[in-house]
């Protein structure tokens, strides 16, 4: 090695890692951790009396969150014989209710019942829209109580009604046993004419006064309906929600607010709507609709620009391409009409 070349470099040995201390003990170093509680001991004895005064399992909570910075390989081993200790337990579950006769649920997924089955093949065929159905255990299905009235052909629905604009304390309510050819604008605006629901005197006697409405009384109306036919409705709205409904929207007519329902198949952020006729009967609104379980309506002051931060788009009234393509098509004559011009004579004349 010349005199002018420099001598190498030796790295320096790396500082030893700072120990803590028995965190039972407080005399040796530390040298396990608790997969439970992180509490970090010196031996077993230790580690026993730490489990015996705290009560500590000494076991890793194997289904805790893990940040993506702290995943090891082996977090990833412990993932996967929790994994394989899942299948084994359900495994062993399944063998012994076959040994023991009972059966298992089903598999995940909407096992549909004859009358809902009944229910859709009618909606679709003498109504023109669609229902689709969830899974038995959503609250959503377990409220639908929406029917098929063969004697009536027509559908009697569980209709949910929403205000968005009420901010504080309830804002919607479901209604069970509403006909489709009743009018979701004289359902709201018998409510708004209802008095506080007293019972009628005739009822109680001539002498007995007419009682407040309860908390949980129903709200008795007659609701019109296409076929002349006022049909008696027990509205299931709360009392505070129907108050606070009379006090904002009572001085508003029904043709001044905005009725919509939700477009399904739309990506979540891009919420799309529906408007609808509240002065027309149910089953015309609903035509060439898909409702989730039963039909949502909801009811604004001014039509919603934005929803949880994302653009509404509001569309018109949903026509049938088979409407749209007849409603194109010139008129034909017929052969009435034809025969009476002047190029052409009937052969029955």
């Amino acid at each position: 090695m010349s005199d002018t070349e420099a001598p190498p470099v030796v790295a320096a040995d790396p500082l030893p890692l700072a120990k803590s201390k028995c965190e039972q003990c407080n005399i040796h170093d530390a040298k396990y951790k608790c997969p439970t509680c992180l509490f970090r001991t010196c031996s077993l004895s230790c580690s026993k009396q730490h489990k015996a005064s705290s009560g500590c399992s000494g076991e890793r909570d194997r289904s805790k969150f893990v940040k993506r910075a702290e995943y090891d390989a082996n977090t990833l081993m412990s993932d996967y014989g929790f994994l394989q200790d899942l299948a084994r337990d359900c495994t062993n579950l399944s063998h012994d209710a076959e040994e023991q006769g009972v059966k298992g649920r089903q598999p995940a997924g909407t096992v549909l019942t004859r009358a809902q089955k009944n229910i859709m093949a009618r909606a679709k065929s003498e109504r023109q829209v669609i229902i689709r159905y969830m899974s038995p255990g959503i609250q959503r299905h377990k409220a639908n109580k929406t029917l098929w009235a063969s004697s009536r052909s027509r559908l009697v629905w569980t209709v949910e009604v929403v205000v968005p604009e009420i901010e504080a304390g309830l804002n919607k309510w479901i209604e069970t046993g509403f006909h489709d050819v009743c009018r979701v604008g004289d359902l709201w605006t018998k409510l708004l004419q209802s008095g506080r629901c007293a019972r009628q005197a005739n009822d109680l006697g001539d002498e007995a006064p007419p009682r407040k409405r309860a908390r949980n009384d129903p709200v008795r109306i007659q609701l019109a309906s296409d076929d002349g036919v006022e049909h008696p409705f027990s509205s299931a709205i709360p009392l505070e929600l129907l108050q606070t409904l009379k006090s904002d929207f009572g001085q508003t007519p029904i043709e001044d607010l905005v009725w919509l329902i939700r477009v399904q198949d739309t990506p979540a952020n891009k919420p799309t709507f529906s408007k609808i006729n509240p002065s027309e009967p149910l089953y015309t609104q609903l035509r060439y609709q898909t409702v989730l379980e039963f039909p949502t309506v909801y009811v604004y002051k001014q039509a919603p620009a934005k929803i949880g931060g994302h653009t509404v788009t509001i569309e018109e009234p949903r026509v049938s391409s088979i409407e749209t393509e007849v409603s194109n098509t010139p008129d034909v004559p017929t052969l009435g009409e034809a025969c009476e011009s002047e190029s052409l004579k009937s052969p029955y004349e």
